[in-house]
Parts: structure tokens; C-alpha cells; sequence
């Protein structure tokens, strides 16, 4: 759990100044969060400032969000809404998706199945998904495939779109990219995939740099509908 300042004496001027602000912004949202619920109250009024992600926002001269954006490991991800993206995502559990609900959950979530694709731990709605994706699902349900069925639909191009509350939707698709390991490692790298989400299939080697050996992969990326092509 990050902690986004040691307390309140070690801060510089500049965010000193927003003190008092901060703490009256920070008070008026829990409270519209928390209404009358005790249990609320208790869980994010235990929360220290100094590991908030919204105090830290506020004091860094940043006004609340309208509603709370989407979670990256349990933690707001307001990147995702103010910037447009692609926003790369290592961490998504598909194989929840569709499986019956036990009936009290069904009762509060209107549905008898789960409808939630769960993206760095954070559920979002699926909307729709094109025809490589409902594959990869239908595969994975199935729980027979192979390394290659894996490299072959994630070259295909699956792609969901996806909702977190009442906020834009966002397109869940498929993009190669680079990233970096020791040289040491690069032979058991090469074999490794997600098995939640297949991402890092297809990895190559692009080039040696020292130590290091650059490689590219397939990758899950994130990115708001109306900035898609």
C-alpha cells in the first residue's frame, strides 16, 4: 500500500497551502460516500490521509472527479479517465465471466451470471465482445488449448468493450509491445504466458543491449471507445 507523504509537517509550502482545502474536500466526498452507513463510515474514515489517493490529489491542487473512477488494485485509477489512452493493463481475469451467481448476489446485481471482466482486480461491465473474443472465451471455459490456440487467437485480434459504472465506455483490445529482461532470464521469459489472460504470447526477441534483451509480446490495452480508430 503506497504512502503518498510521511505526515503533515514534511510537506512543502505549496502543499501546505492547500491543507485546509484539501481536508474540507477530502471530509465532504466520504461524507457523500458514506451517507448514514456506520459501516462506511468506519472503513474509509480509518483510511489515513497519507495513504489516499484522493488526499494526495487534492493537495497536489486537483479537484474531485465527479464519481469515483475505476479501481488498478483496489486503488482510484484516475489516469484511465483523464487521459484517453491506450493505457496497457498486465492484470485481468477473464474466466469469471459468465458463471452463475449464488442468489443473493444475483439479487443485487439484477443478473443471474457474472457480467464483469475483473481488470487489475477492478470489475468492469462487458458490453460487447467481437468474434476472436468470444473464442478466446469459449476456449478458456473449455480449459482445453494449447500454446498455440493462445498465440493464434491473441493474433486474431479479440476485443471487448467495456464499462465501469456510468463512465465511457473503453475497448479492451490486443497490441504488441516492447519491454526489457536480463539476458539470464530471456530462455524461461520465452515460455511464459499469463494463464488468466494470455498476455505474452507471441514473444520474440528483438536485441541485446548489455545485460539486457529487449523483447516484444502481445499485451492487453485499455482505451476510451470514442479515441479508438
Amino acid at each position: 500500500m503506497p504512502t503518498f507523504f510521511q505526515n503533515k509537517d514534511s510537506l512543502p509550502p505549496e502543499l501546505l497551502d492547500r491543507w485546509d482545502h484539501a481536508v474540507s474536500e477530502y471530509d465532504r466526498v466520504l461524507r457523500e460516500i458514506c451517507g448514514k452507513s456506520e459501516t462506511k463510515r468506519l472503513f474509509f474514515y480509518n483510511a489515513t490521509r497519507e495513504k489516499s489517493a484522493l488526499f494526495w490529489r487534492l493537495l497536489n491542487g486537483k479537484e474531485p472527479l465527479p464519481m469515483p473512477p475505476p479501481t488498478s488494485f483496489a486503488y482510484p485509477w484516475y489516469e484511465i479517465v483523464e487521459n484517453p489512452g491506450p493505457h496497457p493493463v498486465g492484470d485481468i481475469w477473464f474466466r469469471s465471466y459468465g458463471r452463475l451467481l449464488d442468489t443473493r448476489l444475483a439479487e443485487l446485481r439484477g443478473t443471474d451470471r457474472e457480467d464483469h471482466l475483473f481488470i487489475q482486480q477492478c470489475g468492469w461491465t462487458v458490453l460487447s465482445r467481437n468474434a476472436a473474443a468470444q473464442e478466446m472465451w469459449d476456449v478458456m471455459q473449455d480449459g482445453h488449448f494449447t500454446l498455440d490456440d493462445q498465440n493464434r487467437l491473441m493474433a486474431a485480434g479479440p476485443e471487448w468493450i467495456v464499462q465501469y459504472g456510468k463512465w465511457p465506455a473503453y475497448r479492451l483490445f490486443v497490441q504488441r509491445y516492447r519491454w526489457y529482461t536480463l539476458l539470464k532470464s530471456m530462455v524461461p521469459v520465452l515460455s511464459l504466458v499469463n494463464s488468466s489472460s494470455w498476455s505474452g504470447t507471441r514473444t520474440v526477441v528483438i536485441g541485446e543491449h548489455g545485460k539486457d534483451a529487449e523483447m516484444e509480446s502481445d499485451g492487453w490495452f485499455l482505451e476510451k471507445v470514442s479515441c479508438a480508430n
